[in-house]
């Protein structure tokens, strides 16, 4: 079962059995396209007169978040699918020759889905950031709301990066791919802060 089949009961369900997956990699991808959803709901809402002048940009955002929502969910079912891989491995002896071979790889290829679900982060914070006075106050709080989620993503997504290289033995890799996620993860909390207070009533 995908996350866009689960219902929501059943995805609490799931997330908190004993299992390995869902995990902390489909709240990521849940909470990303919740950003997207709340984002395009103000943009539903401020397709009114008095803002005409920007019905070309919120279009663009709109279809921007549509597809992001799409991404997002099929990042947070691609990281469980990259977990499994190394789950497979850590079973293993920490000897047999085919973990040693393969481990930094599989870390490498799972550490890859939460870097991309933060730079996606990213860009929907960017989407919004760009909406800054352009959109109807009255939903400037669910525009604070949809920042604060995709800050959140990205946090989440930081903390699957961090504990999958905490396993990596090749250090210049796995210095490269932490400074690569906290560099996004500031940009993130910089972007979210600014939507925030830029919606502050």
């Amino acid at each position: 079962m995908t996350l866009g089949t689960h219902t929501l009961s059943q995805l609490l369900d799931d997330l908190a059995a004993k299992q390995p997956t869902p995990g902390g990699g489909a709240v990521a991808g849940v909470l990303l396209a919740l950003s997207t959803a709340l984002g395009n709901m103000v943009l539903a809402y401020s397709c009114k007169k008095s803002l005409e002048e920007h019905h070309a940009l919120h279009a663009d955002c709109m279809r921007f978040l549509l597809a992001s929502k799409d991404e997002a969910i099929e990042l947070g079912d691609a990281d469980a699918a990259a977990y499994e891989k190394v789950s497979v491995l850590w079973k293993l002896p920490e000897d047999d020759e085919t973990r040693i071979e393969q481990w930094d790889s599989a870390l490498s290829d799972a550490i890859q889905i939460p870097l991309q679900t933060m730079e996606l982060s990213q860009r929907i914070l960017i989407t919004l950031k760009t909406l800054h006075d352009k959109t109807n106050t009255m939903l400037s709080s669910d525009l604070a709301i949809a920042a604060i989620l995709a800050e959140a993503s990205s946090r989440a997504a930081y903390w699957n990066v961090r504990i999958n290289t905490s396993q990596m033995t090749d250090d210049t890799q796995k210095t490269t791919l932490n400074e690569r996620a906290e560099t996004i993860l500031n940009s993130c909390k910089e972007i979210a802060e600014f939507v925030e207070s830029s919606c502050s009533v």
